[in-house]
């Protein structure tokens, strides 16, 4: 059986609530399981369309504190917050991509909660803009198994000029069993759900 990473649920809520529900979206690690692609993370990713300076003082009024960094986005390193709750780091981003904030969906919803994860095309941009192994290969999984992402996906490995290097992960033996894996996962999963016939 899969646990839900529940602690890194929590924080994530805590960091959007002190936000803005509105001003934020689950991103990385979480946002990729959301998305049907389970797998470990250490952190929690946030982006928000706030100035990095607003979503910092926000945070600091919950008594959640920050660090800017800086990045340098030439080595695939973008300007973010870091902090940590209840000895979870997270970051929170600037929207580095084009996002569809009125497409984003719930995640983990539950008596109106508001987190709201970054759309599945949205989140591969994120992904091969940032251009890193497991932000390349998280891509490469999640077209597997969303194959109607695919052309998309290419696009915008040309346009971040990284088309090369998602070719490698879309083609590699280990990504394609991983999506066969999770696939089979969630139809077992779907399965179970179902009610008995009489």
């Amino acid at each position: 059986m899969r646990r839900k990473p529940t602690r890194f649920l929590r924080v994530a809520r805590r960091v959007a609530e002190a936000i803005g529900e509105e001003d934020c979206l689950l991103a990385g690690g979480l946002a990729v399981m959301a998305h049907g692609f389970v797998r470990g993370t250490r952190d929690v990713d946030l982006i928000t369309r706030l100035p990095l300076p607003e979503a910092q003082e926000r945070l600091g009024r919950r008594g959640l504190r920050t660090r800017l960094h800086r990045g340098n986005p030439l080595e695939g390193d973008f300007p973010c917050l870091k902090g940590e709750s209840e000895g979870v780091p997270f970051d929170v981003l600037p929207q580095i991509v084009p996002v569809h904030w009125d497409a984003a969906p719930a995640v983990g919803a539950r008596d109106g909660d508001g987190l709201r994860v970054v759309p599945l095309g949205d989140l591969l941009a994120l992904k091969i803009k940032a251009g890193g192994v497991r932000d390349l290969m998280d891509a490469a999984v999640l077209v597997r198994l969303h194959p109607d992402t695919e052309a998309q996906a290419r696009a915008l490995a040309t346009a971040y000029s990284a088309l090369d290097r998602f070719e490698i992960w879309l083609h590699d033996p280990r990504t394609q069993a991983q999506a066969r894996a999770e696939a089979s996962f969630e139809s077992r999963r779907s399965k179970r759900r179902r009610p008995a016939r009489r």
